[in-house]
Protein backbone atom coordinates (compact mmCIF):
# COMPACT_ATOMS: atom_id res chain seq x y z
CA UNK A 1 0.00 0.00 0.00
CA UNK A 2 1.19 3.47 -1.05
CA UNK A 3 2.56 4.84 2.46
CA UNK A 4 0.20 8.26 1.99
CA UNK A 5 -2.81 6.05 1.89
CA UNK A 6 -2.17 5.07 5.46
CA UNK A 7 -3.00 8.63 5.96
CA UNK A 8 -6.11 8.62 4.67
CA UNK A 9 -5.38 10.87 1.50
CA UNK A 10 -3.30 10.27 -1.21
CA UNK A 11 -2.33 13.61 -1.44
CA UNK A 12 -1.05 16.73 0.83
CA UNK A 13 -2.67 19.39 -0.92
CA UNK A 14 -4.12 22.04 0.38
CA UNK A 15 -7.17 23.64 -0.14
CA UNK A 16 -6.56 27.22 0.55
CA UNK A 17 -3.41 29.48 0.83
CA UNK A 18 -1.33 26.94 3.13
CA UNK A 19 -1.39 28.76 6.70
CA UNK A 20 0.25 26.92 10.03
CA UNK A 21 -2.46 24.23 10.12
CA UNK A 22 -1.99 23.25 6.92
CA UNK A 23 1.99 23.71 6.68
CA UNK A 24 1.74 21.67 9.89
CA UNK A 25 -0.52 18.36 7.95
CA UNK A 26 2.72 18.61 5.20
CA UNK A 27 4.77 18.35 8.36
CA UNK A 28 2.92 15.20 9.95
CA UNK A 29 2.39 13.82 5.94
CA UNK A 30 5.98 13.93 4.88
CA UNK A 31 6.60 12.39 8.49
CA UNK A 32 5.21 9.31 7.94
CA UNK A 33 5.58 8.29 4.30
CA UNK A 34 9.60 10.22 3.40
CA UNK A 35 12.03 10.02 6.51
CA UNK A 36 14.99 7.21 6.70
CA UNK A 37 14.92 6.25 2.69
CA UNK A 38 18.06 6.28 0.96
CA UNK A 39 17.44 9.24 -2.21
CA UNK A 40 18.47 6.88 -5.48
CA UNK A 41 17.63 10.48 -7.47
CA UNK A 42 16.07 14.14 -7.60
CA UNK A 43 15.12 15.77 -10.42
CA UNK A 44 14.33 19.42 -10.71
CA UNK A 45 11.28 19.78 -13.33
CA UNK A 46 11.42 23.77 -13.24
CA UNK A 47 14.08 25.75 -11.66
CA UNK A 48 11.80 28.88 -11.61
CA UNK A 49 10.93 27.20 -7.77
CA UNK A 50 14.33 26.96 -6.62
CA UNK A 51 15.88 30.19 -4.26
CA UNK A 52 20.06 30.35 -3.92
CA UNK A 53 20.77 26.82 -5.26
CA UNK A 54 20.80 25.66 -8.71
CA UNK A 55 19.42 22.24 -9.96
CA UNK A 56 22.61 20.65 -10.25
CA UNK A 57 23.02 21.40 -6.70
CA UNK A 58 19.67 20.20 -5.44
CA UNK A 59 20.10 16.67 -7.96
CA UNK A 60 23.39 16.18 -6.67
CA UNK A 61 23.00 16.86 -3.31
CA UNK A 62 20.05 14.82 -2.69
CA UNK A 63 21.45 11.66 -4.07
CA UNK A 64 22.61 8.62 -1.69
CA UNK A 65 20.84 11.05 1.42
CA UNK A 66 17.88 10.13 3.40
CA UNK A 67 15.49 12.81 5.10
CA UNK A 68 16.61 12.36 8.94
CA UNK A 69 13.67 14.58 10.18
CA UNK A 70 11.16 17.57 9.10
CA UNK A 71 10.44 20.12 11.12
CA UNK A 72 7.40 23.33 11.01
CA UNK A 73 8.45 26.80 12.06
CA UNK A 74 5.31 29.18 10.50
CA UNK A 75 4.87 28.67 7.41
CA UNK A 76 8.05 26.83 6.27
CA UNK A 77 9.31 23.26 6.09
CA UNK A 78 12.81 22.16 7.33
CA UNK A 79 14.09 18.74 6.06
CA UNK A 80 17.37 17.35 7.58
CA UNK A 81 20.05 15.73 5.31
CA UNK A 82 22.59 15.72 7.57
CA UNK A 83 24.95 17.96 9.94
CA UNK A 84 24.64 21.39 8.72
CA UNK A 85 22.27 20.54 5.75
CA UNK A 86 18.75 20.88 5.05
CA UNK A 87 16.39 21.46 2.12
CA UNK A 88 13.74 24.09 2.55
CA UNK A 89 10.47 24.20 1.65
CA UNK A 90 7.78 26.72 1.24
CA UNK A 91 4.09 25.69 -0.58
CA UNK A 92 3.52 29.08 -1.64
CA UNK A 93 -0.07 29.34 -2.79
CA UNK A 94 -0.51 26.15 -4.58
CA UNK A 95 2.02 23.80 -3.89
CA UNK A 96 1.12 20.42 -1.91
CA UNK A 97 3.41 16.84 -1.62
CA UNK A 98 2.69 13.30 -3.24
CA UNK A 99 4.47 10.20 -2.23
CA UNK A 100 3.40 7.35 -4.51
CA UNK A 101 4.77 4.49 -5.60
CA UNK A 102 3.64 4.05 -9.83
CA UNK A 103 4.95 6.97 -11.92
CA UNK A 104 1.57 7.22 -14.20
CA UNK A 105 0.71 8.60 -10.21
CA UNK A 106 2.93 11.72 -10.62
CA UNK A 107 0.53 14.77 -10.52
CA UNK A 108 0.75 16.89 -13.32
CA UNK A 109 2.25 20.28 -11.95
CA UNK A 110 5.26 18.59 -10.22
CA UNK A 111 7.89 20.57 -10.16
CA UNK A 112 10.52 18.94 -7.92
CA UNK A 113 10.66 14.82 -7.98
CA UNK A 114 12.27 12.50 -5.58
CA UNK A 115 13.02 8.89 -5.96
CA UNK A 116 13.78 6.65 -3.19
CA UNK A 117 15.65 3.33 -3.07
CA UNK A 118 12.24 1.11 -2.45
CA UNK A 119 10.93 2.40 -5.87
CA UNK A 120 8.61 4.87 -4.08
CA UNK A 121 8.44 8.64 -5.39
CA UNK A 122 7.99 12.34 -3.55
CA UNK A 123 6.77 15.05 -5.60
CA UNK A 124 6.58 18.37 -4.95
CA UNK A 125 3.87 19.59 -7.03
CA UNK A 126 2.59 23.58 -7.36
CA UNK A 127 0.40 25.13 -10.20
CA UNK A 128 1.22 28.48 -10.15
CA UNK A 129 4.63 28.04 -8.53
CA UNK A 130 4.72 30.89 -5.49
CA UNK A 131 6.50 28.29 -3.69
CA UNK A 132 10.31 27.93 -3.08
CA UNK A 133 12.96 25.17 -2.52
CA UNK A 134 16.59 25.96 -1.18
CA UNK A 135 18.91 24.57 1.14
CA UNK A 136 20.06 26.14 4.69
CA UNK A 137 22.76 25.13 7.33
CA UNK A 138 20.13 25.11 9.87
CA UNK A 139 16.42 26.29 10.43
CA UNK A 140 17.67 28.68 12.96
CA UNK A 141 19.92 30.38 10.41
CA UNK A 142 17.04 30.40 7.87
CA UNK A 143 14.33 32.23 10.08
CA UNK A 144 17.37 34.88 11.32
CA UNK A 145 18.23 35.67 7.53
CA UNK A 146 14.86 36.14 6.52
CA UNK A 147 13.35 38.23 9.62
CA UNK A 148 10.71 35.30 10.83
CA UNK A 149 9.26 35.75 13.95
CA UNK A 150 8.26 33.21 16.70
CA UNK A 151 6.04 30.42 15.36
CA UNK A 152 2.16 30.87 16.68
CA UNK A 153 2.12 27.50 18.40
CA UNK A 154 5.28 27.87 20.33
CA UNK A 155 5.25 31.67 21.65
CA UNK A 156 3.97 31.89 24.77
CA UNK A 157 1.34 34.47 26.20
CA UNK A 158 3.45 36.77 28.13
CA UNK A 159 6.37 36.66 24.55
CA UNK A 160 2.57 37.35 22.42
CA UNK A 161 1.82 40.26 24.37
CA UNK A 162 5.26 42.08 24.80
CA UNK A 163 5.55 41.96 20.40
CA UNK A 164 1.65 43.37 20.06
CA UNK A 165 1.40 45.59 22.66
CA UNK A 166 1.53 49.06 21.47
CA UNK A 167 1.22 48.20 18.26
CA UNK A 168 -0.03 51.10 16.31
CA UNK A 169 -0.86 49.69 12.96
CA UNK A 170 -4.06 47.80 12.01
CA UNK A 171 -4.17 44.37 13.95
CA UNK A 172 -5.12 42.24 10.96
CA UNK A 173 -1.47 43.43 9.20
CA UNK A 174 0.12 42.72 12.27
CA UNK A 175 -1.18 39.26 12.49
CA UNK A 176 -0.22 38.48 9.03
CA UNK A 177 3.50 40.02 9.63
CA UNK A 178 5.38 36.81 9.74
CA UNK A 179 8.42 38.98 11.20
CA UNK A 180 6.00 39.87 14.14
CA UNK A 181 4.56 36.25 14.65
CA UNK A 182 4.63 32.91 12.32
CA UNK A 183 1.93 30.78 10.88
CA UNK A 184 -1.14 32.79 10.69
CA UNK A 185 -2.45 33.93 7.41
CA UNK A 186 -5.84 35.77 5.94
CA UNK A 187 -8.01 32.96 6.90
CA UNK A 188 -7.09 32.10 10.28
CA UNK A 189 -6.43 35.85 11.17
CA UNK A 190 -9.93 36.47 10.41
CA UNK A 191 -10.83 33.46 12.69
CA UNK A 192 -8.85 34.38 15.69
CA UNK A 193 -10.57 37.92 15.86
CA UNK A 194 -13.81 36.32 15.32
CA UNK A 195 -13.46 34.44 18.36
CA UNK A 196 -12.14 37.19 20.31
CA UNK A 197 -14.65 39.99 19.15
CA UNK A 198 -12.07 42.41 17.25
CA UNK A 199 -12.75 44.05 14.75
CA UNK A 200 -10.03 43.59 12.30
CA UNK A 201 -9.70 47.32 11.44
CA UNK A 202 -9.17 47.99 15.28
CA UNK A 203 -5.80 49.70 16.62
CA UNK A 204 -4.27 50.09 20.40
CA UNK A 205 -5.38 46.96 21.71
CA UNK A 206 -5.36 46.82 25.70
CA UNK A 207 -3.68 44.00 27.45
CA UNK A 208 -7.38 42.70 27.91
CA UNK A 209 -7.76 42.51 24.01
CA UNK A 210 -4.60 40.96 23.71
CA UNK A 211 -4.96 38.18 26.18
CA UNK A 212 -8.01 37.21 24.60
CA UNK A 213 -5.89 37.12 20.96
CA UNK A 214 -3.57 35.19 22.11
CA UNK A 215 -5.91 32.27 23.79
CA UNK A 216 -8.08 32.40 20.22
CA UNK A 217 -5.48 31.99 18.16
CA UNK A 218 -4.35 29.16 20.04
CA UNK A 219 -7.90 27.98 20.48
CA UNK A 220 -8.67 28.31 16.62
CA UNK A 221 -4.86 26.80 15.22
CA UNK A 222 -5.57 23.77 17.76
CA UNK A 223 -9.13 23.04 16.84
CA UNK A 224 -7.89 23.65 12.89
CA UNK A 225 -5.43 20.73 13.48
CA UNK A 226 -7.72 18.64 15.39
CA UNK A 227 -10.24 18.71 12.16
CA UNK A 228 -6.48 18.00 9.36
CA UNK A 229 -7.05 21.46 8.18
CA UNK A 230 -9.96 20.64 6.14
CA UNK A 231 -12.02 23.50 6.56
CA UNK A 232 -15.02 21.80 6.16
CA UNK A 233 -14.59 19.78 9.21
CA UNK A 234 -14.11 22.94 11.32
CA UNK A 235 -17.20 23.57 13.82
CA UNK A 236 -20.15 25.57 12.68
CA UNK A 237 -19.64 28.20 15.12
CA UNK A 238 -16.64 29.20 13.31
CA UNK A 239 -16.32 32.50 10.86
CA UNK A 240 -14.49 30.30 8.29
CA UNK A 241 -17.32 27.76 7.40
CA UNK A 242 -19.74 30.64 6.62
CA UNK A 243 -16.93 33.45 5.31
CA UNK A 244 -18.11 34.02 2.04
CA UNK A 245 -20.07 36.79 -0.37
CA UNK A 246 -23.90 36.46 1.59
CA UNK A 247 -22.48 34.85 4.33
CA UNK A 248 -23.95 35.45 7.82
CA UNK A 249 -22.78 35.38 11.60
CA UNK A 250 -22.69 32.23 13.07
CA UNK A 251 -23.61 34.20 16.54
CA UNK A 252 -26.00 36.55 15.80
CA UNK A 253 -26.94 35.98 12.28
CA UNK A 254 -26.11 39.36 10.97
CA UNK A 255 -24.70 39.58 7.79
CA UNK A 256 -20.90 39.43 7.38
CA UNK A 257 -19.04 42.09 5.78
CA UNK A 258 -15.76 41.81 3.67
CA UNK A 259 -13.45 44.60 2.31
CA UNK A 260 -9.88 45.15 2.25
CA UNK A 261 -8.60 46.00 5.21
CA UNK A 262 -3.98 45.52 5.23
CA UNK A 263 -4.29 44.58 1.59
CA UNK A 264 -6.36 41.92 2.25
CA UNK A 265 -9.72 40.47 1.69
CA UNK A 266 -11.04 40.68 5.23
CA UNK A 267 -14.20 39.23 6.87
CA UNK A 268 -16.03 40.19 10.24
CA UNK A 269 -19.57 40.79 11.66
CA UNK A 270 -19.92 44.36 12.44
CA UNK A 271 -22.26 43.41 15.51
CA UNK A 272 -19.74 41.94 18.05
CA UNK A 273 -16.38 42.85 16.25
CA UNK A 274 -17.05 46.66 16.67
CA UNK A 275 -13.80 48.85 16.30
Amino acid sequence: MDGSKSLGFTKCQPVSMPELPEVEMARRYLEATSLSQTIVAAKVKDPRILSGVSAKQIEQALAGRKFNSVYRHGKRLFLNLGKDLWLTLHLGLTGGLLYFQNEENEPGHTRLIIRFENGRFLAYDDSRMFGEVGFNSSPQRFLKEHKIGPDALEIDREGFMEIMRGKKRIIKAALLDQSLIAGLGNLYADEALFQSGICPKARHLDDSQLDSLFTSIENVLITALNAHAILGKLPESFLLPHRRPGGICPRDGAALRHEKIGGRTSYYCPTHQRA
